[in-house]
């Protein structure tokens, strides 16, 4: 998808504005481009603000930048309008590329830029969330998986405007330009202009203080498109160099790229720099070895495809070419195909002869990109003698873990959005390279295939510590290399392995007090440091983490925050920028001396409640007719005046709703018998009716009408114009499972984990879908992904905890299933504990005595098993979103979240009005004849406008029995006031 692509889109207009700012990122991403460098044509980004009536208007946009030898600086600066009616929060998604790294955000507030601070990204998107609620102005920047980051920002004021600003820093590559004596080193800075279709005010300065002057031989290039900029020096300063780029644009509509080349001379760099009490290092030296020899060509390559979904968006072209030059190169060789997606396709085996590959390019150019990106293994018998992968690096489905097997994996790369560092330590693990085709050229990366080149393998020192290079292989002849100095001057060995497999030791010296640029070291030190931790990240995330908020680095373990008032630091224990610390530290030693034990506070609280459960649960409800109708206010359709979670009702209160039971002696013989046979009633034969929820759309009614075998092919058509949709991706998906093709409709399916990286709402869809399906093992990495991102929402806990015991893991499902019930949490998630904690002895009970469950470290006043004749659970993807579970039983009596215990003691859950759910039904005997569920979706106060909501309905008879029956079921409502009707329980006559 490209800029213009977006803009276009009504729903999406109001990404014209902070595109811009992806935009930008990517143009200085392109900055390590060399004159001979190819510059990706389409930068993928994405803004998430559904809905906006109106576009927003960039008013302004100013980028300064800085360049000093090989380090750049830039500062972009973006006002925004948003001529809307209400507020809204705006989410850009958008990627860098290897190298390139954010040093700092700033949000105005109240006329001011105020400074973002680090913060440990589960609290910084929680922190984010809870300050937005209460409409309060924060902003938070994250990283996702690889070069991915998404930018939140809240609010767009209603009619106003609202100021971003981001930093950057990266060292620009080198590439020389020969055909002089000397050779000539060019840094390259590229900054694309594909901006929204109008930018009011653009103004841009690129600075140089060291470039040679005019009338140098080496003068400095810029070009804005094809129209040359011009270029001013500076001749007030001595030696007369330096040199200044700036231009500014009214209406700027184009769509040209910045291109600035600045000349050097010099081939090294040694910077060293002291923070907090370390003295750090960074240098870029000439290689020891830059030989290389010429590889045996291999027998057999195994050539790995990445066609999931992602796929799309790699430049095509570039690999083909690739390919192509790399086949005619080698003449004679078998090739094993390996095509990857949610699943790994057989293997395919082709022979290219002579250089002609046609039948496998035709092949590779028939390649439906689809699905999901599952790590894979190279299959049993693998015997190439090279592996070729072509991939962005991205895996977001399954648990498995790519291998490469004993051969060279050379990890080739296309795509804007990459995990480069994953792909670059995977490919140098094994003895191959990382082949970037945004980097190189495909005839540059064929001569880096052929070719076998000296590799660093360690790198030593008694003077310095926490060494690490950018990269085993050099980079233009020279290597890169950083670390902590622990004495004033030392020396760093260099441990080579030459292209004939012999070791050679080089020496580097390095003395503190060399400066180029400020904060070069370290800031080039933690760059390299973290990219070595991510290639395994989780093994690492304690270790990122702990950089992340040293450093104040955006990783995928900690975010920048900005937030308006000092409370809201103090509240999160968040460290504030210097101008809010003074008040900070005084309100936070009063928390400290109101602090108090919270989590044995809350679990009194829940024995309480669970000790009211039980009285429910132990009290006797007639299971006759009603004498009288109920008497109570039906307020589901319209304004709430009973109980909400704002408000809760206690059990034992909301009991006292109900007649008070008759004492058996005292019924008529009907009623006797009725009530006498209460224990027979809770075992009654009971059935699960769900009424199964079609799709209106019209593309659901195509593949509905289509032939089987065209089926996948009418998927394809529709595809392009629902591609962010995760409503046509479940339709579809559905419609493939009812009639039979499986496979095909868990690839469809798996589309959603490549949607929106990271996005909890999303991947608890996808786990619950797959989980209907019966795919347990599938959607439990996704939830253990969850749990990850969101710590904080009950939610994550729960969902897994659920999806173990489907899959039978019983005690990690008890486990995390007491965390649910242990933790405090936020008031706006009520009654779930007590959710759990019946989930939590239902699993117990089941799992006796076949399977043991360690409850040792459970309070014991909690664990009891208290079974249901009927049991109906809904839950929901939207935050700050209200459904209501409605349940109308035989008695034609509604229990819902204004009538919540019914005649014959159906019991319904606190209301839930702003998060997900769930909303629990509960009757320990259940009257025989029919039990109507219906969902109701009440109303939102998301600063997103939702579109539909996901709903997962749980149906259980014969809850915490062995008898238990479990039905799920997903459906979605869109609009306030929608009620579909879900199912019913049909619980069949009891004999006298």
């Amino acid at each position: 998808m490209t800029i213009g692509d977006i803009v276009a889109k009504p729903r999406q207009s109001i990404a014209a504005a902070l595109l811009l700012a992806s935009t930008f990122i990517s143009g200085l991403v392109a900055a390590q481009v060399m004159p001979v460098r190819p510059v990706p044509l389409h930068v993928p980004t994405r803004l998430v603000v559904p809905d906006a009536r109106l576009p927003v208007r960039l008013e302004s946009v100013l980028v300064q930048a800085e360049v000093l030898g090989a380090a750049a600086h830039t500062r972009i600066e973006m006002v925004f309008y948003n001529p809307n009616l209400r507020p809204l929060e705006g989410e850009l998604q958008f990627p860098l590329l290897d190298g390139q790294t954010v040093t700092g955000i700033a949000l105005d507030i109240d006329g001011e830029l105020r400074s973002a601070v680090p913060v440990e990204k589960v609290k910084g998107q929680q922190v984010f969330e809870d300050v937005a609620r209460a409409e309060v102005d924060p902003a938070l920047l994250e990283k996702t998986q690889g070069n991915n980051y998404k930018l939140r920002v809240y609010p767009l004021p209603a009619k106003g405007t609202r100021r971003v600003v981001l930093e950057l820093d990266e060292m620009l590559s080198r590439n020389s330009s020969g055909g002089s004596t000397q050779s000539v080193y060019y840094t390259g800075y590229r900054l694309p202009l594909q901006f929204a279709e109008t930018v009011e005010q653009l103004d841009v300065t690129v600075h140089n203080a060291a470039s040679p002057g005019r009338h140098s031989a080496m003068a400095v290039r810029a070009l804005l498109g094809a129209e040359r900029i011009k270029v001013s020096y500076e001749f007030d300063k001595e030696p007369h160099t330096g040199s200044r780029v700036s231009f500014s644009r009214r209406k700027f509509t184009g769509k040209g790229l910045l291109t600035v080349d600045f000349p050097r001379v010099q081939t090294s760099l040694m910077a060293t720099e002291t923070r907090d009490g370390q003295t750090y290092f960074y240098a870029e030296v000439p290689a020891l070895l830059i030989n290389s020899t010429p590889r045996v060509n291999p027998k057999t390559v195994a050539l790995v495809w990445d066609a999931s979904g992602s796929g799309l968006a790699r430049d095509h072209g570039r690999e083909l070419a690739l390919l192509d030059a790399y086949f005619k190169a080698l003449k004679d060789v078998k090739i094993e195909l390996l095509v990857v997606r949610d699943q790994a396709e057989a293997p395919k085996f082709f022979a290219v002869k002579n250089g002609d590959w046609r039948l496998l390019r035709a092949e590779l150019e028939q390649t439906v990109y689809d699905g999901a990106s599952s790590a894979i293994a190279l299959p049993p018998g693998h015997t190439a003698d090279l592996t070729l992968m072509f991939s962005d690096g991205l895996s977001n489905y399954g648990a498995g873990q790519f291998e490469a097997g004993d051969a060279p994996l050379y990890a080739v790369n296309a795509a804007v959005m990459a995990d480069v560092p994953r792909l670059r330590a995977m490919a140098e693990k094994s003895g191959g390279r990382l082949l970037d085709l945004l980097a190189t050229t495909p005839v540059q990366a064929v001569t880096e295939l052929t070719h076998r080149y000296p590799r660093l393998l360690g790198l030593h020192s008694n003077g310095a510590k926490d060494l690490v290079s950018a990269s085993i292989y050099p980079e233009a002849n020279l290597i890169k290399i950083a670390g902590i100095l622990t004495e004033p001057k030392t020396s760093i060995e260099l441990d080579w392995l030459n292209a004939q497999d012999q070791h050679q030791l080089q020496q580097v010296t390095v003395q503190n007090g060399t400066k180029v640029g400020p904060s070069l070291a370290a800031s080039r030190w933690v760059s390299l440091k973290i990219a070595q931790l991510e290639a395994d990240y989780a093994a690492n995330r304690s270790a990122i983490r702990q950089l992340g908020q040293r450093f104040g680095r955006v990783t995928r373990e900690t975010s920048l925050i900005v937030l308006d008032r000092v409370e809201d630091y103090v509240r999160y224990e968040i460290a504030p920028p210097a101008s809010l610390r003074v008040e900070y530290e005084a309100q936070q030693a009063q928390k400290i001396r109101q602090l108090s034990d919270e989590r044995h506070d809350h679990l009194e609280d829940i024995a309480k409640r669970f000790a009211q459960k039980i009285a429910w649960w132990e009290r006797g409800f007639p299971k006759s007719d009603m004498p009288q109708p109920a008497v109570h206010q039906d307020t589901s359709a319209g304004e709430r005046t009973g109980m909400s979670a704002s408000a809760p009702v206690p059990v034992a209160t909301v009991m006292a709703m109900a007649p008070p039971p008759v004492p058996v002696a005292m019924l008529p013989a009907a009623a006797g018998a009725a009530s006498a046979s209460i224990s027979a009633a809770a075992a009654a034969p009971a059935r699960i009716e769900l009424k199964k929820w079609q799709s209106d759309a019209p593309y659901a009614q195509r593949l509905r009408d289509a032939a089987a075998e065209q089926m996948y092919r009418v998927y394809l058509d529709e595809r392009p114009a629902y591609a962010n949709s995760t409503a046509f991706f479940l339709d579809v998906a559905d419609v493939f499972m009812e009639r039979g093709q499986v496979s095909l409709g868990l690839r469809i399916l798996s589309n959603l984990a490549e949607m929106n990286l990271e996005n909890r709402q999303i991947l608890r869809i996808l786990a619950y879908r797959l989980l209907q399906a019966k795919q347990a093992q599938l959607a439990l990495p996704i939830l253990q992904q969850v749990v990850v991102l969101n710590p904080n929402e009950p939610q994550s806990w729960r969902d897994l905890g659920l999806a173990y015991a489907q899959d039978g893991q019983y005690q990690r499902a008890v486990d995390n299933l007491w965390e649910v019930v242990a933790r405090p949490w936020h008031n706006r998630f009520p009654d779930i504990e007590l959710i759990a904690l019946g989930e939590l002895n239902a699993i117990v009970a089941q799992a006796a005595p076949a399977s043991a469950v360690d409850t040792s470290r459970f309070d014991e006043r909690l664990m009891r098993n208290l079974p249901l004749a009927v049991r109906a659970v809904l839950s929901w993807d939207a935050d700050n979103t209200d459904i209501d579970l409605w349940v109308t039983d035989p008695n034609n009596e509604k229990v819902y979240y204004g009538h919540r215990l019914g005649y014959q003691g159906g019991s319904m859950s606190r209301d839930f009005t702003r998060g997900y759910g769930p909303e629990e039904y509960s009757l320990r005997q259940a009257k025989p004849g029919k039990y109507k569920v219906q969902a109701h979706f009440y109303g939102n106060r998301q600063q997103i406008i939702a579109g539909a909501t996901t709903l997962m309905l749980r149906l259980s008879t014969g809850f915490g029995s062995a008898q238990q029956k479990d039905d799920n079921i997903i459906l979605r409502l869109s609009g306030q006031g929608a009620v579909v009707d879900v199912g019913t329980f049909e619980v069949g006559n009891v004999a006298p």
